[in-house]
């Protein structure tokens, strides 16, 4: 995953810091998830694999940043698209 190694890091220290339980056991799905699949550069450009690895790392981000994960300005933009194209919003 592009952004997985900063998701990673930010999760560790939000789960060394939180008091909550349940917090702490999302944030443990969500590491665990980051290892789930290949990164998607690994995989050919428009295979079906790829296609959905990066619906998987999509998905990802947006729990990370659910839990509190503050992402960069250009993944922002490019969750918006993608979410404007899955809602069928011409650009």
């Amino acid at each position: 995953m592009k952004h997985g190694q900063a998701i990673e890091e930010w999760a560790r220290e939000t789960m060394a810091k939180t008091d909550r339980e349940a917090k702490r056991e999302r944030l443990r799905r969500l590491l665990a998830g980051l290892h789930r699949h290949p990164d998607s550069a690994s995989l050919p450009v428009g295979s079906p694999q790829r296609i959905l690895v990066q619906s998987h790392e999509r998905n990802l981000m947006q729990e990370a940043v659910n839990l509190g994960y503050e992402p960069p300005e250009q993944i922002l933009k490019e969750m918006g698209l993608h979410l404007a194209l899955e809602l069928g919003v011409g650009l």
